[in-house]
């Protein structure tokens, strides 16, 4: 227990006793007193004691006994107070007691006061030290986080006031991380995102523990090698601080880097050795201090080496990097550019890399030269002084060159006239240090080609010089070149009239025969030299009819018939159009009067036609009056004479009579016609009355003419019972509407419940005229029908089933039958709405033509009184349709092949040219072709149906409503029927004993421009109607099938394209005389010749065309194309002829306006069996004709590129470009003409029908019509290529080209091969994307990288005039070049390239603006592997892609200015790079960003070349790469674009490279619930040729081919599988290995057989079987033991055997490779022994072969014992030595394959031979002799 609470207890004890006692005289308040005070507190009372005396009033007095310990109390002995006058100390005491005493007299009393010191915080913390150090090792990442030290502070306070909290500050620390609490100062929690969780350090501010968060780097620009770090301790109000300094050790961590990646510098050329280039400086980051890893080396990691002596070219110093050069000297004409690699080490081997880009600096040491030696010229005439005539290249490789010019005076012909300058070069190649500038020629006078002087040319020399003026003196430095210049005609004079035409107007009569001359003009033209040929031409606005002609001499005459009477006057322009381009006119006015001739008739004037009332009596009936057209001033008219004629029918001048009244009709005469007595209309409707009529002229005209009597009808006649035939077709949803009348209230007469006319009731009545009538049913009405008692009209309900029905009725009491044919069309679908006739657009049915023919009137239809012949609509209907193909019978059967009956007839309007038309519609669901062959036979089908057909088919457009519509078909019409497109009800037709009814329709027709859309329908994955297939989709018997991408054709081999189109067509033409093979029907009367043709689809009616072809032929006239009017009038005039006239092309044009005719009289045959192109455009007025593009060549076998020279070899001829006159052609069309009018099929090959007449339509030249013999390919009518396979009509021609076939001459092209040329000259070309001998091996693509250029250099020179480029390439990138083809100079180019993602080829000729050609419908960034081809022919340009037709082709073969473009072979060439500015043709958006391509390119050819594409290849036999920038990789990979990915489902994701969609995957389609189904592509029989489809899990399909046939869809002529075709090697090896096997076996049975005769003779028989004859003395025989590895008579050694796939392809067994299989009797063997000695050693040898040898011993007789040597000797001869040296030296050896292949004989030592000789003597084991003979045969 404390003492003072010991103390404490006692006091207070004694006090509570003494007051028990009694109370002391002195005595304290209390015993004990406590008080607080601070230990701050300032001197002052504590507290005041209080004590009492008892004894009276003696004073007290307070006094301090103990504990005033350093004096800090006082005490007042007077009052108690006790006061602190010292300073308290918490920390050394918390508590002091005072005790105290009262003292009155001699009394004392003693108390305890107890001061509680009350502690302060008034002691600040404090650190041991201020600065602390430490040392880490940068970048140590081990362990974190980690303490790394600890500090603490001390404080005299205590409790609360002592405690210290720590923070931290200072580097690496940031806000709110400096202090932490009790827990560890660092979180792994990875949501922690506050600012602390970057900190460096971190501090425990309760222990003060410092840990590391992070690894330090001490580095900059982050790191830094010493740490400081401030500590701060602080208990509230004091703060205490040390620093803790934490130095890092240096790792070498940090490469040495240079301030620039790429630096450049640059030295002169002719700089010495040790010449300052650069000097280059790296930096290390790490300390320089710290051992060496901040010491740097420098190296030139990547150098140049001089090419003739391997040395460096460059040095540079390893300590302080400065590069030097190392030779003396440069050559920057040789490489003008070099690129330096320089590496810095620092002592840890890290390494930091710097490329020096140094430039070669130019000296001027080279002189100018033109790259050629003579440059020829051709300039237009009269371009204006100081015009730019040309543009001449000089090649210096020096840039620092100082150029003069000038043409060399007195040079040659017209120098002074010229004048040179130059011009800076451009290198827009990318190539470095080519120098160079172009020379600009002009003249200094307008030069004329009417000039004689100027027309002849100009030759003179120009020279160049580096040297400036100067330079001329030093002959060294000067270069040369001839210019010869030609002048080309411009046509800048127009025609002039010499002498005038006359003012006056010429006199003519109108009965002038054709020929007649008018007058003669004489036109002539500056240009030429004055000898430009002039065309004489009268304005067809001013002759529209062509009456009038003006031939080539200028000579105008009458053409056709001149008629007063339609024009009296005539003034005509007679225009002088020279052959300029354009053309130029002088116009001459003719003025024309026609004087009149009688030559016309008088004619009725009224009436014509005249009506009189039966049985109406005698009396006047009309006035005749007459009139004439001719002049009646001259007498050629009135007064007339009119008569009845004597010609009249007796019949006629019984009922009427004329009479004639001189004074009629004010004098001109006139006739009275009166009947005589009343007429019967019943006995003739009509009365034609014959009238002869003549004028007043001295040779009057005389007409006859006829007035017809018209008797009107009355009801005199009684009524009689007749028949009639009702054929009704309505569709198959009127049939499913309503019910029978009267079922549920369905109406009749509105949609659903309308009623079917069925015309009148039948009652025979020869009048026309009727009473009151009333009709009603004989017997019980049919509920399907309803009858008009009043009008007799039959309504049949429409859901009337098919069938025939027999109704009677009665008319007054008269009986009536009528017969109802009803059938419904299975070719009409459900609208809502009402009921139509389905267009063919829309359901893809392009079978219905319509017909038109000749409207008959409706009295013309009705029966005679006495027979019920069926009218011409019931013919039609009736006729049978349903022969066979090839029939020829007259009947529609025969004409329209599987036909249906007709589907609607409607009225047409009358026009002004064609008489009212009656429209039938034809329906033959499967014939595609039936409007061609209802054209083809419209002659025969007239015929039949008794009525002019005047046109099959829509007929011709209206020219001014043809506008260009794009996907619009041309000449397309279909029928459409009921209320779904505004039109209801039915058409009836009723004649009286028959009557036709069907749907009332409307003609949906269209004329436009455009080509048909594809009935293909779109791709889709819903199971809906546009995934089904169609008859159309796949052409020659392709089969479509559809896929989760969309539809696709398998297609047959030979056809081509997605659609299996069939691209040329082989005609055998009038002398190869075919029987009938033409599709559609047979040979009809007057066909056009009886040659080959074939009908292709109409030319459409566009005001531009451009329609190609090729063709291949050895005939000199021949027809090529024809598209015309037939045969048969009425036709339009419009024509396209294009011929061959002696092997030269030949058009004919006629629009419509006037024939227009272009030959090229000056081209080459091109009738030489290859193959050749011709182009027929039309545009703006203007028709032109292209042949062969002009390359000057056969479009396929032309002029191959040249690997001997270069372009720019100056001992070269430079490429000169063809002759525009020989190749093209040109004409103006008359103005009003825009389009070929024509509904007719394009005849390809020659005429189905004989050639119109070209005087009808005022053609200039009869048509040939002569068929061709050859081929025709590649017929391209507005980008469309037409197919020319078996869906033609056609006649005399194949699809296919025998002259041209592949196989036919012994070459088999393969699947991925395409047959190309003619004649000798035929190839197996590989398809782009595949190569090798066989084209059976893919290539191998590469992907271009952002930024990535391929630069190559080529072995061969391109044609300057044709360039082609064809590759693979697949991207998702919208812009960039995919190859470029760049003159040296870079001028010139041609670039295809991706513009927005659409393809597009640009050709430049400088000076001029490029010109571009686009695919503006088509875009290929799709992820999809796309084909592409483009060819320049000159300036004219060609760009196709996959397949190239329709959207996917394009072509501008525009042939103007310049035409050559000469490649650079050394580094013209570019693989990608930035896309090039456009200005699309198309309308398309040009590009003028630098964006490069990105993707991949695969298999590029250029003019058929392969070239390498990095990094597979680098050299190819036609190039190798010079150049890489960016990165290139070998093949075309993408990552899976479906990562994290995820589709609703059942959608899964679908990896499209690059991109993905969600769908279905491969082989399933979306439902119609919405989910995917697996589609079942055997279903759509994909498999040709009688293939069996197999069904493939989980998708595709497998097929298996009949024999003959090979392919994924059997679609390849060859084995049906392909797994059981074996290659030669893999026979030969079985054979052998049967055949080994074979002789094994054998082999161990004849050794067993010779064991055994061993064992029987004993091994005592030791002697010799035979002996051998030396060659040294032919008299002695010495015997010799057999060789130690030949057996005695037959040896089996074993060959090697073949190895296949890495093992052996046979294998015999060894341990029996070497026995004797063929033994002799016991007097000729050998001893066991030497036998079993003798196996042994061979089975140790194991020689690896089989050889079969003969022993000549054995070989004439059998050998005995004791001396029969010396016998075999004498009678062996020269024989038996000779079969001794092969024996004992070389034995024959007899291959096994010699048996398998020889089978004529064998060789002395063959198998065969030893079997002969030995075969008397040779004992065998079970027939090894047949065994033997069975080898060797």
């Amino acid at each position: 227990m404390d003492p003072a609470n010991i103390l404490k207890i006692i006091t207070n004890s004694t006090w509570m006793v003494t007051r028990l006692v009694g109370r002391d005289p002195v005595e304290f308040s209390a015993p004990r007193y406590e008080v607080s005070a601070a230990e701050d507190a300032a001197p002052g009372p504590l507290i005041t004691l209080n004590a009492t005396a008892s004894q009276g009033a003696c004073p007290l007095e307070f006094r301090i006994r103990s504990g005033n310990e350093n004096g800090l109390f006082s005490l007042d002995q007077r009052t108690g107070s006790l006061s602190l006058v010292g300073a308290l100390d918490y920390e050394r005491k918390r508590k002091h007691e005072v005790k105290v005493e009262a003292v009155c007299g001699g009394f004392r009393s003693e108390a305890v006061v107890e001061v509680r010191v009350v502690d302060v915080n008034d002691n600040p913390p404090s650190f041991p030290s201020t600065l602390r150090r430490m040392q880490l090792t940068e970048g140590d990442t081990r362990h974190l986080p980690k303490a790394i030290t600890k500090v603490s502070a001390t404080d005299a306070d205590k409790g609360e006031f002592g405690r210290i909290h720590y923070t931290l500050s200072g580097d690496g620390v940031f806000a709110e991380s400096s202090s932490a609490s009790a827990s560890p100062p660092f979180s792994s929690s990875p949501s922690s995102s506050s600012p602390s969780s970057q900190s460096f350090f971190s501090i425990n501010s309760t222990t003060g523990e410092i840990y590391l968060m992070r690894a330090l780097e001490r580095d900059p620009p982050h790191g830094r090698g010493v740490w400081q770090l401030v500590v701060r301790g602080s208990d509230g109000p004091h703060t205490a601080t040390t620093t803790l300094m934490v130095t890092l050790r240096d790792v070498n961590d940090n490469p040495p880097t240079f301030p620039q990646s790429v630096v450049e510098a640059a030295v002169a050329e002719d700089a010495l050795p040790g010449t300052s280039v650069i000097q280059v400086r790296a930096m290390d980051k790490d300390d320089p201090a710290e051992g060496l890893n901040a010491r740097l080396t420098y190296s030139l990691e990547r150098n140049v080496v001089e090419s003739a002596s391997g040395r460096p070219i460059f040095a540079v110093d390893t300590h302080i990097g400065l590069i030097t050069t190392a030779l003396c000297c440069l050559d920057r004409e040789q490489t003008d550019h070099y690129t330096l690699h320089v590496v810095a080490t620092d002592g840890g081997g890290l390494k930091g890399t710097v490329t020096v880009e140094v430039s070669v600096s130019d000296v001027n040491d080279e002189p100018p030269r033109f790259p050629r030696e003579e440059w020829r010229v051709e300039v237009e005439e009269d371009k204006p002084p100081l015009s730019l005539l040309a543009s001449l290249s000089v090649l210096d490789p020096d840039i620092t060159n100082d150029f003069a010019f000038r043409v060399v005076p007195g040079s040659g012909h017209g120098w002074s006239l010229f004048r040179v300058e130059g011009r800076s070069g451009r290198d827009e190649g990318g190539r470095r240090g080519v120098g160079g500038v172009r020379v600009e020629l002009r003249a200094v006078v307008t030069l004329d080609y009417e000039d004689p002087e100027h027309r002849k040319g100009f030759r003179f020399r120009i020279q160049v010089t580096d040297k400036g003026v100067a330079g001329w003196a030093d002959r060294g430095r000067v270069g040369s070149a001839w210019v010869d210049l030609r002048l080309s005609d411009k046509n800048d004079h127009a025609p002039v009239f010499a002498p005038p035409a006359p003012r006056a107007p010429i006199s003519l009569a109108e009965d002038a025969p054709p020929g007649t001359l008018l007058a003669s003009l004489t036109a002539t033209d500056a240009d030429a030299g004055g000898i430009g040929k002039v065309h004489y031409q009268v304005s067809p606005a001013s002759d529209p009819r062509g009456v009038f002609r003006a031939d080539a001499d200028g000579a105008v005459r009458v053409w056709g018939r001149i008629d007063r009477e339609t024009s009296p006057t005539h003034t005509l322009l007679i225009w002088a159009v020279d052959e300029g381009e354009p053309p130029r006119t002088a116009t001459a006015t003719l003025s024309v009067d026609v004087g009149d001739v009688n030559d016309n008739p008088p004619f009725l004037v009224g009436p014509k036609e005249v009506w009189v009332e039966e049985n109406g009596g005698a009396g006047r009936v009309c006035e005749v009056r007459l009139g004439d057209p001719d002049d009646w001033g001259r007498g050629h008219g009135p007064p007339f004479s009119l008569t009845l004629d004597p010609r009249a029918p007796p019949h006629v001048t019984k009922a009427v009579t004329l009479t004639f009244d001189p004074t009629g009709d004010e004098g001109r005469g006139a006739g009275v016609l009166w009947a005589r007595g009343g007429l019967d209309r019943e006995e003739r409707r009509a009365l034609l009355v014959p009238l002869l009529a003549w004028d007043a002229a001295p040779a009057p005209r005389t007409a006859s003419l006829t007035l017809t009597l018209h008797v009107a009808d009355l009801d005199d006649n009684p009524s009689t019972a007749g028949t009639k035939v009702v054929t009704a077709r309505i569709t198959q949803d009127e049939v499913r509407t309503g019910g029978v009348p009267g079922d549920e209230g369905v109406p009749w007469g509105v949609p659903g419940g309308e009623g079917v006319p069925l015309g009148r009731v039948y009652v025979r009545d020869p009048d026309d005229t009727e009473g009151p009538r009333s009709y009603r049913w004989q017997g019980t009405p049919h509920p399907a029908f309803t009858l008009d008692a009043t009008t007799g009209a039959l309504t049949m309900h429409p859901s009337t089933q098919p069938e025939r029905y027999e109704l009677q009725f009665q008319d007054r009491g008269t009986s009536m039958v009528e017969k109802i044919e009803k059938a419904v069309t299975s070719w009409v679908g459900e609208s809502e709405g009402g009921v139509r006739v389905v267009s063919v657009q829309e359901r893809a049915h392009p079978t219905h033509t319509p017909v038109n023919i000749t409207h008959i009137p409706t009295h013309a239809h009705n029966p005679s009184s006495t027979h019920d012949t069926p009218n011409t609509r019931t013919r039609l209907h009736m006729s049978d349709y349903k022969h066979a193909r090839n029939s020829t019978a007259l009947n529609i059967g025969a004409l329209i092949p599987n036909a249906t009956v007709p589907l609607v007839v409607s009225h047409m309007p009358k026009s002004a040219h064609l008489p009212k038309l009656t429209q039938v519609w034809l329906s033959a669901p499967e014939v595609t072709i039936l409007q061609h062959i209802l054209t083809y036979r419209r002659e025969e089908l007239g015929r039949i149906l008794g009525v002019g057909v005047v046109q099959v088919g829509v007929g011709s457009c209206q020219e001014s409503l043809n506008t260009p519509t794009a996907h619009t078909s041309a000449h397309t019409c279909s029928p459409w029927a009921g209320e779904g497109r505004g039109v209801g009800g039915f058409s009836l037709v009723d004649a009286d004993a028959t009557s036709f009814v069907g749907p009332r329709i409307r003609d949906g027709c269209e004329c436009g421009c455009g080509s048909a859309p594809t009935p293909t329908p779109a791709p889709t994955a819903t199971l809906t109607a546009s995934h089904t297939c169609t008859k159309d989709t796949c052409l020659n018997g392709g089969r479509c099938l559809p896929t989760s991408a969309g539809v696709r054709c398998v297609c047959p081999h030979g056809t081509w394209g997605s659609r299996c189109k069939v691209l040329a067509r082989h005609f055998r033409g009038e002398k190869e005389g075919w029987e009938t093979g033409k599709r559609g029907g047979g040979g009809r009367e007057g066909s056009g010749g009886g040659g080959g043709w074939a009908w292709v689809a109409p030319v459409p009616p566009c005001p531009e065309v451009h329609i190609t072809l090729e063709f291949l032929t050895d005939q000199k006239d021949t027809t090529l194309l024809y598209s015309g009017p037939d045969h048969l009038p009425p036709s339009p005039r419009d024509i396209l002829l294009l011929e061959l006239r002696e092997g030269r092309p030949s058009l004919l044009l006629d629009l419509g306006a006037g024939p227009v005719s272009l030959t090229l009289p000056a081209a080459p045959s091109l009738a030489d069996l290859a193959w050749h192109r011709i182009d027929l455009i039309w545009r703006d007025e203007l028709v032109e004709m292209i042949v062969d593009l002009c390359c000057g060549g056969s479009i396929d076998g032309g002029a191959k590129p040249s690997s001997r020279s270069t372009p720019h070899d100056p001992h070269s001829p430079p490429p000169i470009p063809p002759d525009a006159h020989t190749c093209r052609g040109a004409a103006r069309l008359p103005n009003r003409a825009s389009i070929l009018n024509t509904p007719q099929p394009l005849q390809v090959g020659g005429l189905a029908h004989p050639p119109p007449a070209h005087t009808i339509y005022g053609w200039p030249n009869p048509i040939t019509s002569r068929p061709l013999t050859g081929c025709i390919r590649n017929l391209r009518v507005n980008g469309e290529l037409r197919d020319l396979g078996e869906g033609l009509l056609s006649e005399g021609s194949v699809p296919g080209c025998q002259l041209a076939d592949c196989a036919a001459k012994g070459l088999h092209c393969g699947i991925h091969s395409r047959c190309e040329g003619s004649g000798d000259s035929l190839r197996c070309e590989c398809e782009v994307g595949w190569r090798g001998s066989d084209c059976t091996t893919p290539t191998t693509p590469s992907a271009f990288q952002a930024n990535s250029v391929v630069r190559l250099a080529l072995s061969f020179t391109p044609l300057g005039y044709t360039t082609t480029i064809t590759l693979r390439l697949r991207t998702r990138h919208r812009e960039g070049a995919l190859v470029t083809l760049a003159s040296h100079d870079g001028e010139d180019s041609l670039v295809v390239a991706l513009v927005g993602g659409r393809a597009c080829v640009v050709l430049r000729f400088a000076p001029a603006p490029p010109h571009s050609l686009c695919l503006s419908h088509t875009h290929l960034d799709d992820g999809k592997w796309h084909s592409l081809h483009a060819a320049r022919y000159g300036s004219a340009t060609i760009l196709k892609v996959d397949e190239g037709e329709g959207d996917l082709y394009n072509a501008s073969v525009s042939l103007e200015g310049r035409q050559l473009l000469e490649v650079d072979r050394q580094g013209g060439v570019t693989l990608g790079g930035a896309a090039p500015y456009t200005t699309d043709t198309e309308g398309g958006h040009g590009s003028d960003t630098q964006t490069f391509f990105n993707g991949c390119l695969d298999d590029v050819r250029v003019s058929g070349r392969s070239v390498p594409l990095p990094p597979r290849y680098n050299r190819t036999a036609w190039g190798e790469v010079g150049e890489v920038r960016g990165v290139v990789e070998e093949g075309c990979r993408a990552p899976s674009a479906c990562t994290n990915v995820t589709c609703r489902a059942p959608l899964t994701c679908v990896d499209t490279w690059k991109s993905y969609h969600c769908g279905c995957g491969a082989g399933r389609v979306r439902g119609g619930s919405g989910g995917c189904e697996v589609l079942d592509q055997c279903a759509y029989s994909p498999c040709l040729h009688g293939g069996t489809c197999i069904t493939v899990h989980p998708v595709g399909y497998r097929c298996g081919c009949v024999g003959g046939y090979s392919g994924r869809n059997c679609q390849l002529p060859g084995p049906a599988d392909p797994s059981l075709r074996l290659s030669l090697a893999a026979l030969l090896a079985a054979l052998v290995w049967c055949v080994c096997l074979l002789l094994l076996v054998c082999a161990f049975l004849l050794h067993q057989h010779h064991r055994r005769s061993s064992l029987r003779r004993g091994a005592g028989d030791g002697r010799e079987g035979g002996g051998q004859v030396e060659g040294g003395n032919k008299n002695q025989v010495s015997p010799s033991p057999p060789p130690p590895n030949t057996p005695n008579l037959l040896e089996l050694q074993l060959l090697k055997p073949p190895r296949a796939n890495g093992q052996p392809a046979w294998i015999c067994n060894p341990n029996i490779a070497d026995v004797d299989v063929l033994q002799v009797d016991a007097a000729s063997v050998t001893s066991s022994l030497e036998d079993h000695q003798q196996k042994q050693q061979e089975k140790q040898e194991r020689k690896p072969k089989i050889h079969l040898t003969c022993l000549p011993s054995l070989s004439g007789r059998r050998q005995r014992e004791g001396g029969e040597g010396e016998r075999r000797r004498g009678e062996g001869g020269e024989e038996g030595r000779r079969r001794g040296q092969s024996a004992g030296s070389n034995p024959t050896v007899d291959d096994l394959r010699n048996y398998a292949y020889e089978g004529d004989g064998s060789s002395p030592g063959s198998l065969s031979s030893c079997l002969e000789s030995c075969g008397g003597s040779s004992k065998f084991l079970g027939g090894f002799r047949e065994v033997a003979h069975m080898l060797e045969s």
